[in-house]
C-alpha cells in the first residue's frame, strides 16, 4: 500500500496484559463487556474479537456412574442419583486447560451446562454440590483472562431419549416410559441400543455396520432424526406449549421428587404455591429454577458474561408439516423414520410398516426399503398414572392402550380397531389452538413460545445480577424471523410487520414480545456435507442453498478455494438475514466445527490432519471473512481415539490427550499447553482482540504468513479522547511468530510488540471520523513456513460418482440445448417471416 510505513516503538510500552487477556482488569472496567449496536466493546468502547471453545461435550454425560453413550450397563436408568461433578474436568486439573486455552488465544468459553446436571433428583432439588464446583471453576478463570457463557445444553430433549440435557423425571411427569422407548420406536438410544449386540459394553460405530445380506444400517449417526421421535418430540411439546395442546394433563410436582417434599419446597414465583398444575408449568418452572439458582451463585463472579437459554432449541409437534410425512428440507430423515401418526400408533403399540432411509447423492439420504416396526403390543405409555390427572373431558379413544397416549387422550388421532389402521382425528391439532372455547388460532412457535421463554429466562437469569448478557440461538440451519428491537418506534414495527409476511427466508410472522437488552445472536454453522457423511475431498457442498431449492450443480464447489467461498456465502446468509430480521446486533456463532474421523479415521492412525485443517482452515476464514466471532466445537478432555467424545461416537474436540492421535503438523507437541492439540495450525492465527474503533477486514494466510487487518475509528472512541480509547490489541500466537523474522507496516501511530505475550499493541495517531487504519504483519523474506494445507490426493467411490453426475447432468444439458437450436433452425426455416 502506498501509505504504509514500518512502525515505530516510539512513546508506549507493552500493556500489562496480553490482548488475548479477558479479565475485567484487561478490559477496563468492573461491568466486563456490554452490547453496543453491533458488537460486543469493553470498558474503553474498543470491540472484542469473540474467539473461544465449547467446553466440553464430556459435559452432556453423568461422571459418576461414568455412563459413556457407547457403554450400556443397568445403572443408565438410574437417572436421579448420577453427579456431574467433575464435567468437564476437575478444579485440580482446570488450571492446566485454562492455561491451554489463553495460551491458544481463545479466552471465551461456551461452558455446557445441562438441566439434568442442576435437577436431576426432582423438580425442585438441585445439586448445590455441583452448582459449587461450578462456581469453583469459574472463580479461577480470572487468572487466566478466561470470560464464559452459560449455555443451557441438549440435544433431542435429554440422555433418555438419544440425546442429553433433560432429567429422566420429565419423561415420568408425561406418562411416558422410558424403558419402552426402543421396542416402540420411539427414540434410539447409543447404549440401549448396545444391549444384546455381540459386546454389550460397547456400541460402537463399526458394531452396527450392516452383514452383506443386511439393508439396514444402523448406528448413533442417526442420532438427529430423534427430534422427530415420539419422545422427543412429545417433550419439545409440553415443554413449549403444553398449555395449549396438552390442556388436560395436570401433574403435581411433589409425585416427581426424590425425597418426600411439600409444597412449601415450590420456588416462589415461578408455580402456585399448591395444588396441580399444569405439565408446561412444572417443566418451565424447574428449568428456571435450575438455571436462576445457578445465575444467582456465579452471575456476579469476574468470568460469568453471560447465559444462553437453550441450546439448538427444537419445535417439536408445533406446526406439525404433516401428519403423512416430515419436511425433507429441514428434518434430518435417516434410518427407521415414521411420520408422526405411525409413531403415535407405535407408541400405543401397533405394528406400522415405515420407510427406512440410508445416506446417499446427491440429496443426503434416500428411501432404501420399507420395515415392519412391530411393539408387540407394549406401549411407550407408563401404566402408573401417580401424580398425573386429566379435566374432565378427555377424549374418548377406540382402546385401553391407546389411551395411555397423550395425544389420542385430547383427541389428535386414533386406532380405528375395524380397520387395524391409525387415523387422523384432527388434521390441524398442532397447528392451531385445539382447546375447546378459544378461537383455534395459528400457533407459531417462535412468536408463541421461543420468544416469551427466552424474555422469562432472561429475567430470571438477571433478577440477582442484571448486567449478564444473553446469547440466543433459533432452530438450527433455519433462518430467526423478525424480531425487533423493544426501542423500535411504533410506525418501524407497523413497517416490519408489513415486510414479515412479504420476507421468504424465514417463518412469516413478527414477535412483538419485547426483545431483551443485552442480546447476542449465536446460531451455528456446520457443513452438514461432511458432518454427515465423515468424507471430504475434492468438492463442497452448499447444502444451505441445496436445502433450499438451489440447483444441485451450482451448490457444487471445487477445491480449497472453493471450499473457503462455500463457507464464505452460508456464512454471510446467516449473519445478513439475522441483522434483516433482528436489526443491529452482535453476531457470533455459537458452534462451529468439523469431525476429526472423517474420511475413514485415517488420520487418528497416521498422524496426518492436513484435510481436517484444510477444513477448519476455510471454516476460520469464512468466519474471519463476515468478521464473526466463534466458539469452536469442542474442546473435550475425555476424547479417546477409539470413541472420540464418548457421546454418539462424535470426534470434534481440538485436544486428544492421547500419543497415537498426535498431529505431526504441530511442532511444538512436546510442550504442555501445546500436546494434545489437533489442526492448531488452522485454529491458531492472529487477529485483532481489541480493535480501538469498528472492523473492517481481517485476512490471514499462513502458507505467506501474512496478516492483514483494517479498521475505522467510532466516534465514541474520539470523544473518549484517550490513549486506550485508541488502543488495538492483536494476538499473535508464538506458534507462528516466535523466532519468525516479520516486519509491521501501519498507515498512521506506533506499535509494540511483546512475544511473550504474544501481543501486538498498536496505537493509531488520526482520530478523524471515518478514518480507516491498515495493520500489515509479514514474515520477511527467507522465512519457511511452518504448516501448509495439502489437497487431499486420493478419490472415493462418491467422488467418482459426483464427477459422472456433473458430466452427465451437463451433458444432457447440452443435448438440450443443441436440441432447442436445432429446432429453431428449422422453425426459422419453415416461417421465414418469424
Amino acid at each position: 500500500m502506498d501509505n504504509a510505513r514500518e512502525g515505530k516503538i516510539s512513546s508506549f510500552e507493552p500493556l500489562e496484559y496480553a490482548a488475548h487477556d479477558l479479565s475485567n482488569v484487561a478490559l477496563g472496567s468492573k461491568e466486563a463487556l456490554r452490547v453496543r449496536e453491533s458488537h460486543v466493546v469493553d470498558g474503553h468502547g474498543r470491540v472484542i474479537g469473540l474467539r473461544g471453545l465449547n467446553v466440553s461435550g464430556g459435559s452432556k454425560l453423568p461422571k459418576r456412574p461414568e455412563t459413556f453413550s457407547h457403554i450400556y450397563n443397568d445403572d443408565f436408568w438410574k437417572h436421579r442419583s448420577v453427579d456431574f461433578v467433575g464435567r468437564p474436568f476437575s478444579v485440580e486439573d482446570a488450571p492446566t486447560h485454562f492455561a491451554r486455552l489463553q495460551e491458544w488465544g481463545h479466552p471465551l468459553i461456551r461452558f455446557l451446562v445441562t438441566w439434568e446436571s442442576l435437577a436431576h433428583s426432582g423438580p425442585f432439588e438441585l445439586d448445590h454440590g455441583y452448582i459449587a464446583y461450578l462456581k469453583e471453576l469459574f472463580e479461577l478463570m480470572p487468572k487466566y483472562g478466561i470470560k464464559a457463557v452459560i449455555c443451557a445444553h441438549q440435544d433431542v430433549w435429554s440422555r433418555f431419549s438419544g440425546g442429553s440435557g433433560a432429567p429422566g423425571w420429565t419423561f415420568e411427569a408425561a406418562g411416558l416410559d422410558i424403558r419402552a422407548f426402543k421396542e416402540t420406536g420411539a427414540a434410539y438410544v447409543h447404549s440401549v441400543a448396545s444391549a444384546g449386540a455381540p459386546d454389550k459394553s460397547k456400541a460402537t460405530n463399526s458394531e452396527f455396520l450392516s452383514s452383506s445380506e443386511s439393508k439396514e444400517v444402523s448406528g448413533p449417526f442417526v442420532w438427529p432424526s430423534g427430534y422427530q421421535k415420539l419422545a422427543a418430540s412429545t417433550m419439545a411439546t409440553l415443554f413449549w406449549a403444553g398449555d395449549v395442546f396438552a390442556w388436560q394433563l395436570q401433574v403435581s410436582p411433589e409425585a416427581f421428587s426424590s425425597t418426600p417434599s411439600s409444597p412449601s419446597a415450590r420456588p416462589q414465583g415461578l408455580l402456585p404455591t399448591q395444588g396441580e398444575v399444569s405439565i408446561q408449568t412444572l417443566l418451565q418452572a424447574s428449568y428456571l429454577h435450575a438455571f436462576g439458582t445457578l445465575a444467582d451463585t456465579i452471575g456476579d463472579l469476574e468470568a460469568c458474561l453471560g447465559f444462553e437459554p437453550m441450546n439448538e432449541p427444537h419445535r417439536g409437534l408445533i406446526g406439525l408439516h404433516s401428519w403423512g410425512n416430515w419436511k425433507y428440507e429441514t428434518d434430518l430423515h435417516i434410518g427407521h423414520f415414521p411420520n408422526a401418526l405411525q409413531s403415535f400408533a407405535l407408541g400405543a403399540g401397533h405394528a406400522q410398516i415405515v420407510p427406512y432411509y440410508v445416506k446417499s447423492w446427491p440429496f443426503p439420504t434416500r428411501v432404501s426399503h420399507k420395515s415392519l416396526l412391530d411393539p408387540k403390543g407394549k406401549t411407550a405409555w407408563l401404566k402408573d398414572s401417580s401424580g398425573r390427572s386429566f379435566k374432565q373431558g378427555a377424549a374418548a379413544t377406540p382402546s385401553p392402550g391407546d389411551a395411555r397416549c397423550l395425544w389420542a387422550r385430547h383427541g389428535a388421532w386414533a386406532w380405528d380397531r375395524e380397520r387395524s389402521k391409525a387415523i387422523v382425528l384432527r388434521e390441524d391439532f398442532f397447528t392451531k389452538d385445539p382447546r375447546p372455547q378459544t378461537d383455534h388460532g395459528k400457533v407459531e412457535w417462535y412468536r408463541d413460545c421461543w420468544a416469551p421463554f427466552v424474555t422469562t429466562y432472561a429475567q430470571r437469569i438477571r433478577q440477582k445480577h442484571a448486567n449478564l448478557l444473553l446469547l440466543s440461538e433459533p432452530i438450527p440451519n433455519e433462518y430467526h424471523p423478525l424480531w425487533p428491537s423493544a426501542t423500535l418506534s411504533h410506525s418501524d414495527r407497523e413497517n416490519l410487520g408489513s415486510l414479515a409476511l412479504k420476507q421468504d427466508y424465514a417463518t412469516k410472522t413478527i414477535i412483538n414480545v419485547p426483545r431483551p437488552e443485552g442480546f447476542v445472536f449465536a446460531p451455528h454453522f456446520y457443513d452438514l456435507n461432511v458432518l454427515f457423511s465423515k468424507v471430504h475431498s475434492f468438492y463442497s457442498v452448499n447444502v444451505q442453498g441445496a436445502s433450499r431449492g438451489m440447483f444441485i450443480l451450482k451448490a457444487l464447489y471445487f477445491g480449497a478455494e472453493g471450499l473457503r467461498k462455500n463457507y464464505e456465502i452460508q456464512l454471510k446468509n446467516i449473519a445478513e438475514h439475522a441483522f434483516l430480521s433482528l436489526g443491529k446486533v452482535p453476531v457470533m456463532i455459537g458452534e462451529v466445527g468439523m469431525p476429526f474421523d472423517v474420511n475413514h479415521r485415517l488420520a487418528l492412525t497416521t498422524g496426518d490432519y492436513s484435510v481436517q485443517s484444510d477444513l477448519m482452515d476455510a471454516l476460520i476464514g469464512a468466519m474471519e471473512k463476515n468478521l464473526l466471532g466463534y466458539t469452536l466445537w469442542n474442546y473435550n478432555p475425555d476424547n479417546t481415539v477409539e470413541h472420540g467424545d464418548n457421546w454418539l461416537s462424535e470426534d470434534f474436540s481440538v485436544f486428544c490427550d492421547e500419543d497415537k492421535a498426535r498431529d505431526k503438523e504441530n511442532y511444538l507437541s512436546a510442550k504442555p499447553l501445546y500436546k494434545g492439540g489437533r489442526a492448531l495450525n488452522a485454529i491458531l492465527r492472529p487477529y485483532a482482540a481489541k480493535t480501538a474503533g469498528i472492523p473492517l477486514s481481517s485476512e490471514w494466510d499462513s502458507s505467506k504468513l501474512i496478516f492483514k487487518f483494517r479498521w475505522k475509528n467510532h466516534p465514541d472512541l474520539i470523544s473518549a479522547n484517550s490513549e486506550m480509547a485508541r488502543t488495538s490489541e492483536f494476538y499473535l500466537p508464538r506458534y507462528w511468530f516466535e523466532g519468525t523474522e516479520f516486519a509491521v507496516k501501519l498507515t498512521d501511530g506506533s506499535w509494540v510488540y511483546d512475544s511473550s505475550k504474544q501481543s501486538l499493541y498498536v496505537r493509531h495517531a488520526n482520530d478523524e471520523l471515518g478514518v480507516a487504519h491498515v495493520l500489515i504483519v509479514q514474515a520477511l523474506p527467507g522465512q519457511k513456513p511452518r504448516a501448509t494445507f495439502p489437497r487431499p490426493s486420493g478419490m472415493s467411490i462418491q467422488d467418482w460418482t459426483v464427477i459422472v453426475s456433473v458430466v452427465l447432468a451437463l451433458l444432457v444439458a447440452l443435448y438440450i440445448g443443441d436440441r432447442v437450436y436445432v429446432y429453431g433452425l428449422e422453425k426459422a426455416k419453415m416461417h421465414p417471416e418469424l
